[in-house]
């Protein structure tokens, strides 16, 4: 086959894997948005300009897209943080604490060596990448040599990585400015500019990193390895694949993405790690992850949603005065139907929706 046959059928692979992929989490979505109208219809408003003011918040300008590319860069890393483990059938609540490890990381290169230019940020990048790497591998080595849930030590962890992170940016890491946290990293991501606000090239990095998770799940050894040990772990222990190891690098990679993310939010959206700053990134890409049925593509669809939904739910509430937790209600609903098939089934019919999920025509299942 020529090398242009080869790219064609590696496409059509990968969008009908894509399609199978999103199309349980577009019925969720499609029902979640439905009971949302309805929601906003019993507050006195009207739930199509609530969601017109939603959808202009999140897309209608330039600055609006460049909130929710924003809003989603670190939702993707988190949710492939989560993504990668669960495919070897591991559970990786930890993405909170391993995004601040990546940050403390990039604001302490960012401060204390002086360097500038592309290939310094490339530097820093890698060096979250290390330590979320090794930090991941914590819990990974935990379950592998000792047995211990990974769900405990990573929750666990999460509290570790925070105030580690917190402690080093006030004291030894501190810009002893009027902000608590560290001074302003002498290296930046670059803003992709064209009026898209504070959108910069950590999309582009998070992009490329689905990409990265989708190579090593499905084009690599090891990434069919952590498949076949999610699948069937004594099985793949029959076949002579080490469990233990298969353990602590699916976790370490995971934790891998997500300091990733944790390095993208210092270097490219606010120059330095603050007390307190950002949270719930890593809790919610567990939603992006779920919501994106941990496909690398799913996830990356699943956090512009998200982001779209945190971007233009300040403008739904001050076009319409609808509150804004309604987006995070609208949010909940939406990652209720995903991981609740069993709900969805009994609201739409079985058989419908195992023929929608299947390709088939409604009339034919």
């Amino acid at each position: 086959m020529s090398a242009a046959g080869v790219t064609g059928s590696f496409a059509r692979r990968l969008l009908v894997g894509s399609i199978r992929a999103l199309l349980f989490p577009v019925v969720a979505i499609v029902l979640a948005l439905v009971i949302g109208a309805i929601i906003v219809a019993a507050t006195g408003n009207n739930p199509a300009a609530a969601y017109g003011a939603l959808l202009d918040g999140a897309f209608g300008s330039a600055p609006a897209v460049g909130r929710t590319l924003v809003n989603a860069t670190p939702l993707v890393l988190t949710g492939l943080a989560f993504a990668i483990p669960f495919r070897a059938s591991m559970f990786n609540i930890g993405g909170e604490g391993q995004l601040f490890i990546g940050a403390i990381t990039a604001a302490a290169l960012g401060t204390t060596v002086a360097g500038s230019g592309v290939v310094w940020v490339a530097i820093i990048i890698l060096a979250c990448l290390a330590a979320g790497f090794l930090w991941g591998a914590i819990p990974g080595l935990l379950k592998a040599r000792f047995g211990a849930h990974e769900v405990i030590t990573t929750i666990m962890l999460n509290y570790v990585g925070i105030n580690l992170a917190y402690w080093l940016a006030q004291h030894p890491f501190s810009g002893h400015g009027t902000v608590p946290g560290t001074g302003f990293v002498s290296a930046r991501l670059a803003y992709f500019g064209g009026g898209l606000g504070q959108a910069n090239y950590g999309s582009l990095v998070a992009i490329l990193a689905a990409v990265a998770a989708y190579l090593l799940l499905w084009r690599t050894t090891l990434g069919y390895t952590l498949r076949a040990v999610g699948h069937s772990p004594e099985a793949a222990r029959y076949a002579g694949m080490s469990l233990g190891l298969s353990t602590t690098l699916a976790m370490a990679i995971g934790g891998a993405f997500a300091a990733v993310g944790g390095g993208i939010e210092v270097i490219g959206t606010f120059g330095s790690m603050s007390v307190p700053f950002v949270s719930n990134l890593g809790f919610n890409g567990i939603g992006v992850a779920m919501l994106g049925r941990n496909h690398p593509a799913g996830i990356v669809l699943g956090a512009l949603l998200l982001g779209a939904l945190q971007g233009g739910a300040q403008q739904m509430q001050f076009a319409t005065q609808v509150p804004l937790d309604l987006a995070n209600v609208i949010i909940a609903i939406i990652l209720l139907f995903v991981t609740a098939v069993g709900l969805v089934e009994l609201l739409i019919g079985r058989k419908r929706l195992r023929a929608m999920l299947s390709g088939r025509r409604g009339k034919e299942a």
